[in-house]
């Protein structure tokens, strides 16, 4: 059985991911997407230490613009990520397409904040935001138990595993012992004689 090929560190990950950033194909192994989103999480938290500092609504709108920027560059990992776990894309084109419409929602209701505050609160933007918001959640962590799980040894329909690209992960868990040979008296057993 075949050993595993080793994990990647962050500078092999980020390189990789970096270098097929519009690849929706092929698969992509946990330590590739694990670190990438870490560093994308980086440029993620300056933008929002710099949006702490503006409090205008033109803040609040860049700040989500640009996170939802970093975000969606993420969108091609996160679907290679569940092809290595030999499922589609579809969950991931579910979360993109609930993060877009919560987006939205929250720049109509940050508008009709400043038009209108009392009836922002009550309007059908803070509703729709809200449920985004739910559905976003439940999304995110289905999305997360998949993207947590080993990838799928040998081939399948997205291509061959960058984790075990032979096969089966080697399953050898202790030392291995000998197979018995079977006894081939298929007789009664005689005692052993005493020497006289």
């Amino acid at each position: 059985m075949q050993q595993p090929v080793p994990q990647l560190d962050f500078g092999q990950a980020v390189q990789l991911a970096m270098s097929r950033v519009k690849d929706m194909n092929g698969r992509s192994r946990r330590s590739e997407f694990w670190w990438t989103m870490l560093a994308t999480m980086i440029p993620f938290f300056i933008i929002w230490v710099i949006n702490r500092g503006m409090t205008s609504v033109i803040g609040t709108v860049l700040f989500s613009l640009l996170g939802a920027c970093v975000w969606l560059c993420t969108v091609p990992l996160q679907c290679r990520r569940m092809h290595d776990t030999g499922r589609g894309h579809i969950l991931v084109f579910a979360l993109a397409g609930v993060y877009i419409l919560q987006l939205l929602f929250m720049i109509l209701f940050i508008a009709q904040v400043n038009s209108n505050p009392l009836a922002a609160l009550s309007s059908p933007f803070s509703t729709l935001m809200g449920l985004c918001a739910l559905v976003y959640f439940v999304l995110t962590i289905i999305c997360i138990v998949f993207w947590a799980q080993d990838s799928q040894p040998g081939t399948n329909q997205w291509g061959p595993s960058p984790k075990y690209p032979n096969g089966m992960p080697n399953q050898n868990f202790g030392p291995q012992m000998p197979p018995q040979m079977p006894n081939q008296n298929f007789g009664p057993q005689q005692p052993p004689q005493m020497p006289q």
